[in-house]
């Protein structure tokens, strides 16, 4: 790395027919994760960007269904830290209350149920 390039950032940049987008953070982590998800209850395909700043706060740039045949240019790209998207969701990391994780589980237990696998 030169010294030109060290106030950059390491990122990701997205392109597709409906959005660019750059998503990275100086110190954390970020991913881009596509779903496809096909069985009897469920049929999806979905991307998300996301990702923890390393301090508190999680970060979403994009979360939304895939369409057939779209197409998505991913590219590894240096920026600096104002090239870089601002999210469209924050979210401080809190731990989760006990009424939290139980509705969690009440949720997930009628789903399973409803699915015949408990």
């Amino acid at each position: 790395m030169t010294e030109l390039d060290s106030d950059k950032v390491l990122a990701f940049e997205l392109k597709s027919g409906k959005e660019q987008i750059a998503f990275g953070v100086e110190n954390g982590a970020v991913s881009a994760i596509f779903e496809s998800i096909h069985n009897q209850h469920r049929k999806e395909l979905k991307i998300n960007l996301g990702g923890f700043d390393g301090e508190n706060e999680y970060l979403n740039w994009l979360k939304r269904a895939l369409e057939i045949g779209e197409k998505l240019e991913l590219k590894v790209v240096r920026v600096t830290p104002c090239q870089i998207s601002e999210p469209s969701e924050r979210k401080k990391s809190m731990p989760p209350t006990d009424e939290q994780l139980l509705k969690v589980y009440h949720e997930q237990k009628k789903e399973l149920e409803e699915a015949g696998l408990i």
